[in-house]
């Protein structure tokens, strides 16, 4: 498993009920709104006041906000909190502290945003430490904001997984799988009225789950007919009953470098992790972390068209555009 690595990650913006008419980013009212503006108002707030999600026990602040032309880089920490426990040295099997429901182990990564000047996609390039990241959280509370923020203009953030095709394909060629997921979100109390959808309650969330008795993982004969739908799952693998439809269907698949998760259904190339290359096992600094992300960005723009030019690091802001606000939803969880 990479141990540092970097998601890619596209954003666009489109009308309500518009999915395909996405707007230019760099002015997307015709008047110069700009969603980099906008993303760098919405990091001051975290910066400000940290996102505290009481429900679900999540933690994000934000840090090291700095303007670069078109492009914003920042750091974030994330962490769960709301349990208490102690932590161990697992060389000495000695405690060496312990935490409270109020206290969380933050991951520390950083992160850039791109959003070329006339393009209708903003790239967010997240780091990753030993399969940790901040990019979730940042995701779901930006377009949080974003659709606050727009509701009476009927604007969606829409946000994807970005890859290129030549390493989706590498990726696949090693990827061994390690396990099929079937998830279910409803279920009939009268099995009798399973085919016509009668009696279907929402009651969670089901899971039913196949994992290899060894390491090599499951047939890679099954990849194929399980991604293409031609095996299902739910009755040729697992033995359920024929009337039994899976809401998701989940591959977890690994070339030994990388793990992904891969929801069957949903159009797009999952999302690849781009590892960091070091030289030892020290974390990279700042600059090398940055500079990835640059060259990568350029490799993503050029792949997917975006129209990134080659001074997209320069040029100073107004103070008015360092002044645009878009603040967190703080009161949903």
């Amino acid at each position: 498993m990479t141990r540092y690595s970097v998601a890619a990650y596209g954003l666009k913006v489109a009308p309500f009920r518009q999915n395909k008419k996405f707007l230019n980013l760099g002015d997307m009212d015709g008047r110069g709104l700009d969603l980099l503006h906008l993303i760098h108002g919405f990091l001051k707030s975290i910066q400000t006041s940290a996102i505290i999600e009481e429900q679900f026990g999540h933690y994000l602040s934000t840090e090291n906000i700095t303007i670069q032309g078109r492009s914003i880089s920042f750091g974030a920490e994330y962490g769960r909190f709301g349990f208490e426990g102690a932590v161990k040295n697992v060389r000495t099997n000695r405690r060496t502290h312990r935490f409270g429901v109020d206290e969380s182990a933050v991951v520390h990564v950083r992160n850039m945003i791109i959003v070329p000047p006339s393009s209708n996609t903003a790239l967010l390039l997240a780091e990753r430490c030993s399969g940790r990241g901040a990019a979730s959280i940042f995701l779901r509370h930006l377009t949080k904001a974003f659709r606050k923020r727009f509701h009476d203009e009927g604007l969606i953030l829409h946000k994807e997984g970005l890859t290129e095709e030549a390493a989706w394909k590498r990726f696949m060629e090693r990827a061994r799988l390690t396990q099929i997921k079937v998830v279910r979100y409803s279920r009939n109390h009268d099995l009798a009225d399973a085919i016509t959808g009668i009696g279907e309650t929402y009651i969670g969330r089901l899971e039913y789950t196949v994992k290899p008795l060894r390491s090599s993982g499951l047939a890679r004969q099954l990849i194929s007919p399980l991604m293409d739908r031609s095996l299902k799952p739910e009755t040729q693998i697992l033995g359920l009953r024929d009337e039994v439809e899976a809401d998701e269907i989940r591959l977890q698949l690994t070339d030994g470098d990388q793990q992904r998760e891969i929801v069957l259904g949903k159009d797009g190339l999952p999302t690849l992790v781009y590892p960091i290359k070091t030289s030892n096992e020290d974390r990279p600094p700042d600059e090398a972390v940055y500079d990835y992300m640059t060259e990568l960005a350029l490799t993503l723009a050029q792949s997917l068209e975006l129209g990134l030019p080659s001074n997209w690091k320069l040029g100073s802001w107004t103070k008015q555009a360092k002044a645009v606000q878009m603040e967190a939803v703080r009161d949903e969880c």
